[in-house]
């Protein structure tokens, strides 16, 4: 590498201010800003391989975590950039700066790129980083019937049913905790879509104290089938997947996501399932 991929956020600025300056520069200009990135260690071609470097490929640079940013708060770098040629008064800037926190049309141009077919592709194709997820329903699929009928929003033309978070690992949490047997007493979903089928619960674990269910191994294994034939998945490795989580829920408001959801849609269906998990 011959530059560097930890910034403070005063660089982070700096080099937006400079891809904007050199968007509007005349090619004999071009070549003093992209030294004075340099200067800063931003090596665009070099190190990331980006030619014609734009604000959106340095924001997805740093949500994917590839480039740190230290010494200052994310959000503000993540918000509308304003020309230099654009004047707004400080009242308005620091209003920009709150109300914009993170651009949810970057987020879904993002997990657009990143979809996963549990049924064909390999694990290892998903990143071995932490991150957000959502999970969608294929063409012509449903969700197992609870007594209601939730009301979806759809994401690239599919229902959308669950959205996460991989705190350490996409590969791990999405994968193997989701879609393999046997891990409905760690996975969330899981215990959603088990429950839903009318799968009978059983302890998880030996410890006789222990509330913890899961379902029998057959259950399980006819779980992950269905879940794999039926679910498809777009991911997004960032290290601010909390945040980018609510934002998402609220977003789309997916009918499998109870803890954190509160929108009036799909209230009675989140309430029969909430009992369905609860119940023994």
């Amino acid at each position: 590498m011959k530059g560097k991929d930890t910034f403070t956020s005063a660089a982070i600025n700096e080099l937006i201010r400079l891809i904007e300056l050199r968007n509007e520069a005349p090619s004999s200009g071009q070549k003093t800003i992209r030294q004075k990135m340099r200067d800063i260690g931003f090596y665009g071609k070099d190190d990331w391989g980006i030619v014609d470097l734009q604000v959106a490929d340095l924001n997805s640079l740093i949500f994917s975590g590839r480039i740190k940013v230290v010494e200052g708060d994310f959000k503000k770098l993540l918000t509308r950039s304003v020309s230099p040629i654009e004047k707004v008064s400080k009242h308005e800037e620091e209003k920009l700066l709150q109300d914009s926190i993170i651009d949810l049309n970057f987020i879904l141009g993002q997990l657009k790129n990143n979809l996963f077919n549990p049924q064909y592709d390999s694990h290892l194709a998903l990143r071995d980083k932490g991150g957000v997820y959502i999970l969608c329903l294929k063409e012509n699929c449903t969700l197992p019937e609870c007594y209601s009928i939730p009301i979806y929003k759809c994401f690239e033309g599919l229902k959308v049913v669950y959205t996460g978070i991989a705190s350490i690992s996409l590969r791990t949490r999405d994968y193997k905790q989701h879609f393999m047997g046997n891990n409905a007493g760690r996975s969330t979903l899981r215990k959603s879509l088990g429950v839903m089928f009318g799968f009978k619960k059983v302890p998880r674990d030996k410890d006789p104290n222990s509330t913890k269910t899961k379902f029998n191994d057959e259950d399980e294994r006819q779980l992950s089938a269905w879940m794999k034939a039926n679910l498809i998945m777009y991911t997004l490795p960032t290290p601010h997947y909390e945040k980018i989580e609510m934002l998402l829920i609220n977003h789309f408001n997916p009918p499998l996501n109870l803890k954190g959801n509160n929108n009036s849609i799909n209230k009675d269906f989140r309430k029969v399932l909430s009992a369905l998990r609860t119940d023994k």
